[in-house]
């Protein structure tokens, strides 16, 4: 991971002013627990704030992506042909309707 600064959470608690200078220094710092990653700080200035909310929000929708796409595999699902999954659509929603029904005939 080449130049990359990690810093366990006790020490974002008790050192920021030296975590903010690793910041300022080299732009990304991985943040631990118990030694293992669980979040990253990456330098922002106002003028790309939003922008990189936007690359932050592109990543985390293509690793969902990525994740449906592994799961469709591991459960057979990538396999189902256009028709099956237009039957599947129609009887997920066909018990959708019958669920609303049984609680509107409730009130």
């Amino acid at each position: 991971m080449g130049n990359m600064n990690f810093v366990s959470f006790r020490e974002l608690r008790t050192s920021t002013g030296k975590i903010n200078d690793m910041l300022a220094g080299n732009g990304k710092i991985v943040v631990t627990s118990n030694g293992k990653p669980k979040a990253i700080m990456l330098q922002v200035s106002e003028s790309d704030f939003e922008e990189t909310l936007v690359i932050i929000n592109q990543i985390k929708l293509a690793r969902t992506i990525n994740n449906i796409r592994s799961s469709a595999r591991s459960n057979g699902a990538s396999a189902m042909t256009l028709t099956e999954i237009d039957a599947e659509i129609q009887a997920s929603r066909k018990e959708k309707r019958a669920r609303q029904t049984q609680s509107e005939n409730r009130v």
